[in-house]
């Protein structure tokens, strides 16, 4: 009787290892981070758009680009610093903190800060608007 019961220890033992290890197998789980950290990274200035038609940015005067750093799952703070080629010196420079990021329909991203979209995202770019040289509308855009 007791070879029996200390067989039986044994196999038990073991049926219950095995059981414990296909409990604790790994499930297919995919992390997607915030939107902070989504949108978090260093744009390059890539093109340029006034009075309905775009130009890259090979063929402006300018260089620079944005960079835009998480502060927490909905908000990130921007930097964007552009320059003119020819000369090197500032066209546009501003900085903002706790800018709010929102995700609308299509995957297009809108910055807002104070409550107005300061800049619009959709993918790897970004776009900031503003006035030109002439006093015209102007879109600059940066890519990831």
């Amino acid at each position: 009787m007791k070879s029996l019961l200390f067989f039986r220890r044994p196999a038990l033992l073991a049926i219950l290892f095995v059981a414990s290890l296909s409990a604790c197998k790994k499930q297919d789980s995919v992390l997607t981070p915030d939107l902070g950290a989504r949108v978090a990274g260093q744009y390059n200035f890539s093109e340029a758009s006034s009075g309905g038609k775009t130009y890259p940015a090979s063929q402006t005067n300018l260089k620079g680009g944005i960079v835009v750093t998480r502060e927490s799952a909905t908000t990130v703070s921007i930097e964007l610093s552009f320059q003119l080629k020819s000369t090197g010196e500032t066209y546009a420079e501003d900085a903002a903190d706790n800018v709010t990021v929102t995700e609308t329909s299509g995957g297009n991203i809108e910055y807002r800060y104070d409550g107005t979209v300061i800049a619009r995202g959709n993918g790897n770019k970004i776009s900031v608007e503003g006035e030109g040289p002439d006093g015209a509308p102007i879109t600059l855009t940066s890519t990831k």
